[in-house]
Formats: C-alpha cells, sequence, structure tokens
C-alpha cells in the first residue's frame, strides 16, 4: 500500500533542531547575566564584610571613614555638620 498524503510537516525535525538550538543559546544568554549579576552582589558583599571586619578589629570612626572615602556609593552617608545619624 503507497502513501497517498505527504506528511504535512515533512521539515519538522529540522525546525525542531533550529528551535532547540536558539532556545539553548538563549538561555545560555540569559545564564550568563544572570552570572554577572551574582558576581557583583558577592563582590558587595565581600566589600561589606571587609568594611564589618574593619570596624570590629579597629577603630570605629576611622574604619567608618575609610569606608566612605573607599566606596563612591557611600556618597549618602557624608552629613553636614551639626547633622546626626539618627541612630
Amino acid at each position: 500500500m503507497s502513501m497517498l498524503f505527504e506528511p504535512l510537516d515533512s521539515d519538522y525535525h529540522k525546525r525542531s533542531v533550529l528551535y532547540h538550538a536558539a532556545r539553548l543559546s538563549m538561555l545560555h544568554d540569559r545564564m550568563m547575566m544572570r552570572f554577572d549579576k551574582v558576581d557583583e552582589a558577592a563582590d558587595k558583599v565581600e566589600a561589606a564584610a571587609a568594611v564589618l571586619v574593619d570596624v570590629t578589629h579597629g577603630s570605629a570612626v576611622a574604619a567608618f571613614q575609610d569606608a566612605v572615602f573607599r566606596n563612591s556609593s557611600a556618597d549618602f552617608l557624608q552629613i553636614e555638620a551639626g547633622q546626626t545619624l539618627g541612630l
């Protein structure tokens, strides 16, 4: 018995391979972006831990001032004369 109709989707396997390759590439790119974010967050945690060690092992005032000068994102910690931290 011969086939009367050709399969409707004769290139399914090719499209499937292309789809899975594209999906794998996209997932790889997303994973690499997440790794970059995790690395950045880990660097911030390490910097904060170093400040904590400095504070607990030395002069708290000197360590705090050093942390402010080393870390540009700590600009919000600088206060004007007469202001307090409110702690």
